[in-house]
Protein backbone atom coordinates (compact mmCIF):
# COMPACT_ATOMS: atom_id res chain seq x y z
CA UNK A 1 0.00 0.00 0.00
CA UNK A 2 0.94 3.40 -0.71
CA UNK A 3 0.10 6.33 1.12
CA UNK A 4 1.26 10.10 0.11
CA UNK A 5 2.87 11.96 2.94
CA UNK A 6 3.42 15.66 1.14
CA UNK A 7 6.26 15.72 -1.08
CA UNK A 8 7.36 11.57 0.20
CA UNK A 9 6.15 7.91 -0.15
CA UNK A 10 4.97 5.98 2.66
CA UNK A 11 5.34 2.51 1.82
CA UNK A 12 3.24 0.17 4.31
CA UNK A 13 3.49 -3.41 4.15
CA UNK A 14 1.22 -5.16 7.16
CA UNK A 15 2.21 -8.88 8.07
CA UNK A 16 -1.03 -9.87 7.05
CA UNK A 17 -4.23 -9.30 6.44
CA UNK A 18 -5.33 -8.97 10.02
CA UNK A 19 -2.42 -6.29 10.87
CA UNK A 20 -3.80 -4.71 7.53
CA UNK A 21 -7.44 -4.37 9.68
CA UNK A 22 -5.76 -3.33 12.51
CA UNK A 23 -4.24 -0.43 10.45
CA UNK A 24 -7.65 0.33 8.94
CA UNK A 25 -9.52 0.80 12.42
CA UNK A 26 -6.65 4.04 12.91
CA UNK A 27 -6.84 3.36 16.34
CA UNK A 28 -2.94 3.19 17.58
CA UNK A 29 0.31 3.23 15.90
CA UNK A 30 3.82 2.35 18.35
CA UNK A 31 6.45 3.46 15.85
CA UNK A 32 10.02 1.79 16.74
CA UNK A 33 13.00 3.64 16.64
CA UNK A 34 16.64 2.76 16.93
CA UNK A 35 19.22 5.65 17.94
CA UNK A 36 22.49 4.90 15.79
CA UNK A 37 20.31 3.51 12.74
CA UNK A 38 21.03 6.66 9.71
CA UNK A 39 17.62 5.48 8.58
CA UNK A 40 15.55 7.57 11.04
CA UNK A 41 16.86 10.98 9.87
CA UNK A 42 14.88 13.97 11.00
CA UNK A 43 13.70 14.66 7.31
CA UNK A 44 11.66 11.04 7.52
CA UNK A 45 10.74 10.98 11.13
CA UNK A 46 9.12 14.17 10.21
CA UNK A 47 7.47 12.81 7.53
CA UNK A 48 6.68 9.47 9.04
CA UNK A 49 4.72 11.36 12.17
CA UNK A 50 2.69 13.70 9.40
CA UNK A 51 1.75 10.24 8.03
CA UNK A 52 0.51 9.02 10.94
CA UNK A 53 -1.06 12.24 12.45
CA UNK A 54 -3.34 11.51 9.51
CA UNK A 55 -3.22 8.04 9.10
CA UNK A 56 -4.43 7.29 13.36
CA UNK A 57 -5.96 8.63 15.84
CA UNK A 58 -2.73 8.07 18.47
CA UNK A 59 0.97 7.51 18.07
CA UNK A 60 3.46 6.13 20.73
CA UNK A 61 7.18 6.37 19.76
CA UNK A 62 9.69 4.03 21.30
CA UNK A 63 13.23 4.63 21.54
CA UNK A 64 15.63 1.94 22.58
CA UNK A 65 17.27 2.56 25.08
CA UNK A 66 20.93 2.95 26.70
CA UNK A 67 21.22 -0.63 27.33
CA UNK A 68 19.86 -1.97 24.42
CA UNK A 69 22.19 0.68 22.00
CA UNK A 70 24.96 -0.39 24.05
CA UNK A 71 24.15 -3.95 23.51
CA UNK A 72 24.77 -3.18 19.71
CA UNK A 73 28.31 -1.73 20.01
CA UNK A 74 29.66 -4.56 22.47
CA UNK A 75 28.29 -7.29 20.14
CA UNK A 76 30.39 -5.42 17.08
CA UNK A 77 33.25 -5.78 19.21
CA UNK A 78 33.53 -2.49 20.57
CA UNK A 79 35.07 -1.64 23.61
CA UNK A 80 33.17 -1.06 26.75
CA UNK A 81 33.94 2.99 27.06
CA UNK A 82 33.64 3.34 23.21
CA UNK A 83 30.14 1.34 23.48
CA UNK A 84 28.38 3.61 26.13
CA UNK A 85 30.00 6.69 24.92
CA UNK A 86 28.92 6.23 21.32
CA UNK A 87 25.23 5.27 22.40
CA UNK A 88 24.65 7.62 25.09
CA UNK A 89 25.59 10.33 21.83
CA UNK A 90 23.73 8.37 19.36
CA UNK A 91 20.38 8.59 22.08
CA UNK A 92 21.14 11.86 21.95
CA UNK A 93 21.31 12.96 18.45
CA UNK A 94 17.77 10.63 18.24
CA UNK A 95 16.48 13.22 20.95
CA UNK A 96 17.18 16.35 19.08
CA UNK A 97 15.55 14.65 16.15
CA UNK A 98 12.68 13.67 17.08
CA UNK A 99 11.95 17.10 18.60
CA UNK A 100 12.13 18.52 15.49
CA UNK A 101 10.16 16.39 13.67
CA UNK A 102 7.57 16.66 16.16
CA UNK A 103 7.19 19.82 15.83
CA UNK A 104 6.28 19.92 12.17
CA UNK A 105 3.32 17.95 13.32
CA UNK A 106 1.30 19.79 15.75
CA UNK A 107 -0.44 19.26 18.51
CA UNK A 108 -1.49 16.55 19.34
CA UNK A 109 1.70 15.43 19.22
CA UNK A 110 3.38 12.01 19.54
CA UNK A 111 4.07 10.64 22.89
CA UNK A 112 7.63 9.52 23.02
CA UNK A 113 9.34 7.19 25.98
CA UNK A 114 12.25 4.58 25.92
CA UNK A 115 11.78 0.73 26.40
CA UNK A 116 13.50 0.99 29.56
CA UNK A 117 10.21 3.63 31.01
CA UNK A 118 7.72 0.22 30.52
CA UNK A 119 10.28 -2.70 30.98
CA UNK A 120 8.89 -2.55 34.71
CA UNK A 121 5.30 -2.87 33.87
CA UNK A 122 3.32 -5.87 34.32
CA UNK A 123 2.16 -6.30 30.48
CA UNK A 124 6.00 -5.68 29.13
CA UNK A 125 6.88 -8.62 31.41
CA UNK A 126 4.15 -10.69 30.85
CA UNK A 127 5.31 -10.04 26.91
CA UNK A 128 8.59 -11.13 27.65
CA UNK A 129 7.82 -14.16 29.18
CA UNK A 130 6.15 -14.78 26.39
CA UNK A 131 8.64 -13.76 23.91
CA UNK A 132 11.23 -16.19 25.84
CA UNK A 133 9.07 -18.76 25.90
CA UNK A 134 9.35 -18.35 22.00
CA UNK A 135 13.10 -18.28 21.90
CA UNK A 136 13.23 -21.49 24.11
CA UNK A 137 11.28 -23.10 21.19
CA UNK A 138 13.10 -24.88 18.41
CA UNK A 139 11.28 -23.11 16.00
CA UNK A 140 11.65 -19.93 16.43
CA UNK A 141 14.72 -19.02 18.84
CA UNK A 142 17.17 -19.93 15.10
CA UNK A 143 14.68 -17.30 13.79
CA UNK A 144 15.77 -14.33 15.93
CA UNK A 145 19.06 -15.55 16.21
CA UNK A 146 19.43 -15.11 12.62
CA UNK A 147 17.92 -11.70 12.83
CA UNK A 148 19.96 -10.72 15.21
CA UNK A 149 23.11 -12.11 13.17
CA UNK A 150 21.57 -10.07 10.21
CA UNK A 151 21.08 -6.73 12.08
CA UNK A 152 24.74 -6.83 13.56
CA UNK A 153 25.91 -6.98 10.04
CA UNK A 154 24.15 -4.15 8.59
CA UNK A 155 27.01 -1.04 8.02
CA UNK A 156 30.02 -3.68 9.21
CA UNK A 157 32.81 -4.07 6.63
CA UNK A 158 31.73 -6.65 3.74
CA UNK A 159 33.00 -10.15 5.29
CA UNK A 160 32.91 -9.24 8.72
CA UNK A 161 31.07 -12.08 10.83
CA UNK A 162 29.81 -12.10 14.34
CA UNK A 163 30.88 -14.55 16.86
CA UNK A 164 28.54 -17.05 18.38
CA UNK A 165 29.00 -14.75 21.68
CA UNK A 166 28.65 -11.22 20.16
CA UNK A 167 25.32 -12.91 18.99
CA UNK A 168 24.23 -13.97 22.30
CA UNK A 169 25.05 -9.98 23.27
CA UNK A 170 23.36 -8.52 20.62
CA UNK A 171 20.23 -10.55 21.29
CA UNK A 172 19.61 -8.47 24.52
CA UNK A 173 18.34 -5.79 21.98
CA UNK A 174 16.54 -8.36 20.01
CA UNK A 175 14.84 -9.60 23.07
CA UNK A 176 13.74 -6.73 25.12
CA UNK A 177 12.27 -5.31 21.71
CA UNK A 178 10.11 -8.14 21.46
CA UNK A 179 7.38 -7.76 23.94
CA UNK A 180 6.65 -4.63 21.84
CA UNK A 181 6.54 -6.58 18.61
CA UNK A 182 3.90 -8.75 20.51
CA UNK A 183 1.80 -7.16 22.94
CA UNK A 184 2.51 -3.03 22.78
CA UNK A 185 -1.34 -3.17 22.64
CA UNK A 186 -1.57 -4.23 26.41
CA UNK A 187 1.97 -2.62 27.62
CA UNK A 188 0.39 0.91 25.69
CA UNK A 189 -3.26 0.13 27.31
CA UNK A 190 -4.78 0.76 23.99
CA UNK A 191 -7.77 -0.70 22.30
CA UNK A 192 -5.58 -2.21 18.76
CA UNK A 193 -2.12 -1.25 17.11
CA UNK A 194 0.03 -1.60 14.90
CA UNK A 195 3.89 -1.74 15.98
CA UNK A 196 5.40 -0.38 12.99
CA UNK A 197 9.43 -0.40 12.09
CA UNK A 198 11.66 0.67 9.16
CA UNK A 199 11.46 -3.59 7.36
CA UNK A 200 9.91 -6.78 7.99
CA UNK A 201 12.05 -9.73 9.16
CA UNK A 202 11.28 -13.10 9.55
CA UNK A 203 11.27 -13.27 13.17
CA UNK A 204 8.88 -11.06 13.13
CA UNK A 205 6.49 -11.91 10.28
CA UNK A 206 6.63 -15.23 12.51
CA UNK A 207 4.24 -14.20 15.41
CA UNK A 208 2.04 -13.06 12.68
CA UNK A 209 1.80 -16.35 10.54
CA UNK A 210 -1.64 -18.58 11.37
CA UNK A 211 0.34 -21.20 11.58
CA UNK A 212 2.72 -20.22 14.38
CA UNK A 213 3.08 -21.78 17.53
CA UNK A 214 3.37 -18.44 19.35
CA UNK A 215 1.43 -15.79 18.31
CA UNK A 216 1.06 -12.52 18.89
CA UNK A 217 -1.72 -11.20 21.14
CA UNK A 218 -5.08 -9.81 20.56
CA UNK A 219 -5.91 -6.53 18.73
CA UNK A 220 -1.74 -6.43 17.89
CA UNK A 221 -0.43 -5.80 14.63
CA UNK A 222 2.94 -4.84 12.46
CA UNK A 223 3.72 -3.16 9.48
CA UNK A 224 6.76 -1.96 8.11
CA UNK A 225 6.73 1.80 7.29
CA UNK A 226 9.19 3.70 4.96
CA UNK A 227 9.83 6.60 3.85
CA UNK A 228 10.83 7.03 -0.01
CA UNK A 229 11.88 10.88 -1.41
Amino acid sequence: MNHPAEDALVDVEPCSARCAQILTGREHLTLLVSPGNPYFSAARLAATFRWAARAVKKVDVLVSDLEMTVATYLARGRPEHHAYRRARADISQMAARIRRARDTVGRPYPRVSEFADWSGTAEYRRGLAYARRAIADPEYGPLLRAGTRAALMARMPEGWEPTPRQIDIGQVHSEKTLPFVINAVGILGVPETVTAYSRLTPDTRYFFTEDARFRAFPGQGYIALRIRP
